[in-house]
């Protein structure tokens, strides 16, 4: 998709953020009751932007993306000790399009800049094709740890 900016989110942008992520969640495949009560959970709030780094995807002003990341290493990785991929949305109208390719790409060249090791991501169910495409590394996960993680070597 042509003409996208991407850019750190503000306070303004947190309302805008919240709605492509209720749109994003309520288009997933399962049980309407179950997406209902995920969105409040995924949604971000204002202390949200003071922890985490925040990445939006704009079309001419409009929110239409979202990328969260966290930089602390206190993830363990295959490479030692790396930051956490938080949140991708993208507007369901126009996934398939790069958005979403766009703010990760954004996500890997500000974390190299910050010289974070890698990348851990805790994937939704729904989500697992879209990091598969983009050839990310699966991680096996235990009994007791999240079913669908993902990491990015970035060191």
């Amino acid at each position: 998709m042509e003409n996208i900016k991407i850019r750190s989110a503000t306070l303004d942008d947190l309302a805008k953020i919240n709605q492509v992520i209720q749109s994003a969640v309520m288009n997933w495949p399962m049980a309407h009751r179950v997406k209902r009560l995920a969105v409040p959970v995924l949604q971000y709030r204002d202390s949200d932007l003071d922890f985490y780094e925040v990445l939006v995807a704009t079309f001419r002003d409009e929110v239409i993306g979202v990328a969260a990341w966290d930089a602390q290493p206190a993830q363990s990785l295959p490479n030692g000790q790396g930051g956490l991929f938080h949140g991708l949305y993208v507007l369901p109208l126009i996934q398939g399009q790069g958005v979403g390719e766009a703010l990760m790409e954004a996500v890997f060249t500000d974390a190299r800049s910050r010289q974070t090791s890698g990348l851990l991501i805790k994937a939704q169910r729904v989500s697992r094709n879209f990091f598969e495409h983009h050839q990310i590394q699966a991680l096996a996960a235990n009994d007791n740890e999240y079913p669908w993680q993902y990491w990015k070597a970035l060191a």
